[in-house]
């Protein structure tokens, strides 16, 4: 079974959040793979958002204890 894998790295290349997933394409045929993808998407974006947000947030809140 296919694994996607993402990384999100900052400007200085530290990663900041990884995601994997399995994707089941079942059969291989076109409604498959369209359908692996949806899923993939409705699973992980949002905890990409979650994990970028979240280093957003810890940046931010760096700067203002360091001003």
């Amino acid at each position: 079974m296919p694994r996607v894998k993402m990384v999100i790295e900052d400007d200085d290349g530290q990663v900041i959040a990884t995601q994997e997933v399995e994707m089941d394409v079942k059969s291989g045929s076109l409604h498959d793979v369209e359908g692996a993808v949806y899923q993939f998407r409705r699973k992980v974006l949002p905890l990409l958002e979650r994990d970028l947000l979240r280093q957003q947030q810890d940046r931010l809140r760096a700067e203002k204890g360091g001003s």
